[in-house]
């Protein structure tokens, strides 16, 4: 008799523990930088949710980044503005390196932008006042933050917003900082499709820059695009000194030029040229409209038009999916529009054939007499007098080509001993022996050598034309503006 086996239940799989930090349970990573991550954390203790900014091991054996995490957490703490992300504690320990900051759910403007573009057009004036208030803050503390861009930008559905990231912020420049720092001294920090023109050329940061950037990021919320695009690092940085944005209009027919006048003017390239401050921004913002219709109302307008044409089309008429979705009264009326149409064809084309015929109809004009063909000849033949036979050249001789005359055919020169005819000269040297009655061939005219042509006199030198003065402002060397190295890239909020 078999021995029954005996078998012991399975236990269940313990479920994966949750990486904690110091009393945070890491629950998922929002973005990840050179340097560092951000995660959605929620306090043990007491449940609250926050958003870390945590060194990565590498970025944490190295004491300048550090330090670096330490400035912007203490930046972060001294601002209280609705519109500002707001920072609350940082801590260093042995094994990690963070700070934790309010967890705000909302997208990043750059994600809008590629998602829905009406949405954000929408919010656009809301999402401005916004931001606009936010930099005013930070500029009346003396920071620049000297980063605005769409990912740096947090917004809702409803138009609230967060301005973050303060790792680049720094104290702004003074007349008196102007003076004294050189500009070997100054390093390009920014990312370069929203980079201003002053600090490419090493000039100390002031908040002129963060209205540049905000003019940036303002253009490409309009048109979906920012104004400088190029595929090399070195021609987008020139492009931000030496190109001209185009109006933001060419793009958006719906913009108004109010606002258009807006956008340039916080591109200008001199800083002197934009808006003085923050809040003369925000109230040129307020007062002035952005659209020239609803932007919704426009969107719906026009998907409305695009679905039409598409109806009417060929396409849709063929597409069996479409035919089948139509009630019989939409079916019938296609039918009709059909049958107008092709009736419409049909009137168009017996118009033209009459028109046609009616211009047929008139009086005949009689056509010019044609001259008198000559008659066809066989090939190599060639004409001849009445009343002569047809010549053939003599036997070894190429057939003349058709319209021109047989070539004298050369008579050979007499056998030795043969006599000559009475009367008959001697040939010339080279010429062939004439029949008998035919006159003897006069020799050609010995022609005198053409003179040679004279060689005109060697030109005059010119005198070297004297150099332009240049009136345009001095081209910056693309070789000479450095690129940023990988440390002064932004870290990605």
């Amino acid at each position: 008799m078999a021995e029954a086996s005996s078998t012991t239940p399975a236990t269940p799989a313990a479920a994966p523990a949750v990486p904690n930090i110091d009393g945070f349970d890491l629950l998922s990573c929002i973005a990840t930088g050179n340097i560092s991550q951000v995660w959605e954390v929620k306090e043990v203790a007491t449940g609250q949710q926050y958003a870390m900014k945590l060194l990565l091991p590498e970025a944490f054996r190295d004491p300048e980044q550090k330090g670096q995490l330490k400035h912007e957490a203490k930046i972060g703490k001294s601002f209280e503005h609705p519109n500002l992300i707001r920072v609350y504690d940082l801590r260093v320990t042995k094994k990690h390196a963070y700070f934790t900051m309010e967890f705000f759910r909302g997208a990043n403007l750059k994600s809008m932008i590629r998602s829905d573009l009406t949405s954000v057009q929408v919010r656009a004036k809301k999402i401005m006042e916004g931001v606009t208030q936010a930099l005013a803050h930070m500029h009346e503390k003396g920071w620049v933050h000297k980063d605005i861009k769409p990912e740096n930008i947090l917004m809702t559905r409803g138009g609230d917003v967060r301005l973050i990231d303060f790792s680049l912020t720094a104290k702004s420049a003074g007349a008196l900082t102007k003076m004294l720092k050189s500009k070997k001294s100054v390093i390009i920090q920014g990312t370069r499709t929203y980079i201003a023109p002053e600090l490419v050329r090493r000039n100390p940061a002031t908040t002129a820059v963060d209205m540049y950037s905000l003019g940036i990021t303002l253009y490409e919320m309009l048109t979906g695009k920012p104004p400088f695009i190029q595929s090399n690092p070195d021609a987008l940085l020139m492009a931000h000194i030496q190109s001209k944005p185009e109006t933001p209009s060419v793009m958006n027919p719906n913009i108004t030029p109010e606002l258009d006048r807006l956008v340039l003017k916080m591109l200008a390239k001199s800083p002197k040229d934009r808006p003085s401050n923050m809040q003369e921004a925000f109230a040129e913002i307020r007062s002035i409209n952005f659209f020239k219709t609803d932007m919704e109302e426009h969107a719906r307008a026009a998907e409305q038009a695009r679905q039409e044409n598409f109806k009417d089309s060929m396409a849709s008429r063929l597409d069996s999916r479409t035919d089948a979705d139509r009630t019989p009264e939409q079916r019938k009326a296609a039918e009709v529009t059909a049958r107008d149409k092709a009736k419409k064809l049909e009137a168009g084309r017996i118009a033209l054939k009459k028109s046609r015929e009616g211009n047929s109809g008139k009086t005949p004009t009689t056509a010019a007499p044609q001259p008198a063909q000559p008659p066809m000849m066989m090939p190599g033949a060639f004409p001849m007098a009445p009343g002569f036979p047809m010549q053939m050249p003599a036997p070894g001789f190429p057939m003349p080509m058709q319209g021109f005359p047989m070539p004298p055919a050369p008579f050979p020169q007499p056998m030795p001993g043969q006599p000559m005819m009475p009367g008959q000269p001697l040939p010339m040297p080279g010429q062939p022996m004439p029949m008998p009655g035919q006159p003897t061939p006069m020799p050609a005219a010995v022609r005198p050598p053409a003179p040679a042509p004279a060689v005109p006199p060697a030109a005059a030198p010119t005198p070297a034309a004297a150099p332009r003065r240049k009136t345009s402002a001095p081209q910056i060397d693309p070789a000479s503006i450095p690129l940023m190295e990988e440390g002064e890239l932004p870290d990605v909020e």
